[in-house]
């Protein structure tokens, strides 16, 4: 596997890259075989290639809902974010996006040509492409609403586009979880700018207030609806688990669905404070949390 990968692409391919610097957390193990491609053909060139020779790959974004464990990962880690190019083009009340252009920037981009619908999603970390993979949204709107089209990329590298009829959206879950998304079309309706620029703001305050410290490595934990209509955050604290700390991990005090890695934190700090949170609220509420993080 190595000496194909070093072959074919002997400019790009890294070995044990560390990907505690791609990620949110900050930690984790290192990439067997690392890759940044330059363009999107590059990229589709990998997926054919790691298709053909059957190596184990997997697709990188912002890095902010996945944790990495101390052992790191085997095969390929190809970061979307680092250096291909962003397309982010508005034609009347559509937008056509690749999937690595920041969220934030999607949303921004279509509040300022008066286009509504997303303003709501303001703060909210990650690509598109990782937020039409778990269809991101709020309590009132989510992401998968607004789409129109999609362009796939195959495991084999091949690319075809779908219609938004053909992909099914539920609360942070979408068809699409499972494919490599290289862009979207999105619909909104037109709106005046001011308003939703002042509406986008006032998510952004609220939002900002409640979450982790920007200068915290920190990571939303757990999907956010459950059976018992209550969010994760207010489940964890009523059964008393606010600021319970494994090692260094600790449940964040400013909103208990996210863990703050300390200095001396480590994945299976983390992955301990998960399970014990999981554990604690099936004891005392029979509810199951369900993970939103990415466990690599």
């Amino acid at each position: 596997m190595s000496s194909i990968l070093l072959t074919e692409f002997s400019d790009l391919i890294q070995t044990g890259e560390p990907l505690a610097m791609h990620t949110w957390f900050q930690m984790g193990g290192n990439a067997e075989y690392y890759a940044e491609p330059q363009s999107w053909e590059t990229f589709q060139n990998l997926l054919k290639c790691c298709a053909r020779e059957n190596i184990p790959f997997r697709i990188l974004g912002a890095g902010s809902n996945v944790l990495v464990r101390s052992e790191g990962v085997k095969g390929l880690v190809i970061n979307l974010t680092e250096g291909l190019p962003q397309k982010l083009e508005v034609c009347g009340n559509t937008v056509k996006v690749s999937s690595n252009v920041p969220l934030s920037r999607l949303v921004t981009t279509a509040v300022r040509n008066g286009l509504g619908g997303l303003e709501d999603l303001i703060g909210i970390p990650g690509t598109v492409g990782a937020a039409l993979h778990g269809n991101i949204g709020t309590n009132s709107t989510d992401i998968g609403q607004f789409l129109k089209t999609a362009s796939i990329a195959l495991p084999d590298g091949t690319v075809t586009q779908i219609d938004a009829s053909e992909v099914v959206f539920a609360y942070r879950q979408s068809s699409l979880s499972d494919s490599i998304i290289l862009g979207a079309e999105f619909e909104f309706h037109e709106e005046n700018p001011v308003e939703l620029a002042q509406r986008m703001q006032k998510c952004w305050i609220v939002r900002k207030a409640s979450q982790p410290l920007g200068h915290q490595g920190a990571g939303r934990i757990f999907r956010n609806v459950t059976e018992s209509g209550e969010s994760a955050s207010e489940l964890i604290e009523r059964v008393g688990m606010s600021s319970t700390r494994v090692g260094g991990a600790m449940v964040c005090e400013r909103h208990a669905n996210y863990i703050i890695a300390q200095p001396e934190c480590t994945p299976n700090d983390i992955l301990r404070l998960i399970r014990l949170l999981q554990e604690q609220v099936h004891e005392h509420t029979g509810v199951k949390l369900a993970l939103e993080l990415e466990i690599w």
